[in-house]
């Protein structure tokens, strides 16, 4: 348990009831954007990010794991990412989109089974420093979100 603890110091893993997540099942997981339609997250890990807005430090990379529960059958997945600056979404390039190859088990994603997400995020030096809201979404074929989370943050 103690080394559960010191892990989780490096992670934000946040309280539901203190984000007002209505959809979210489990107590751990992150701040939840109510786009996402059809999966339900288990959780979310944002490593590193001991606390909110989560610090983003140009030049490293922050990893994201997210556990779900798909709602529906998919076989293909993509990833898609943006930081909404003052309402306005801007993409973050992901180097390999296809969620497929960031999931397991691996696509497809068949209605009830439950997948864990875990891919990274590259924080480009070239990015201003500036406060911001990651917003994060799996995608199916038809662009239609299958999860959706949003998180605070701060590029430094």
């Amino acid at each position: 348990r103690s080394d559960l603890l010191k892990e989780s110091e490096k992670r934000l893993i946040v309280n539901r009831a203190a984000y007002g997540c209505d959809f979210c099942n489990k107590e751990s997981t992150i701040v939840c954007y109510s786009g996402s339609k059809v999966g339900k997250i288990n959780s979310v890990d944002i490593n590193p990010c001991p606390k909110l807005p989560c610090e983003l430090k140009r030049g490293t990379k922050v990893g994201v794991t997210v556990d779900f529960t798909s709602s529906e059958s998919a076989t293909a997945v993509k990833s898609v990412v943006h930081g909404v600056i003052s309402g306005i979404a801007v993409p973050f390039p992901l180097p390999d989109p296809n969620a497929c190859n960031a999931m397991s088990p691996k696509c497809p994603l068949s209605n009830g089974a439950s997948y864990k997400y875990t891919n990274a995020l590259e924080v480009q030096q070239a990015y201003p420093t500036l406060a911001l809201v990651v917003r994060w979404e799996l995608t199916d074929s038809n662009n239609n979100d299958l999860v959706c989370f949003e998180v605070p943050a701060r590029v430094v």
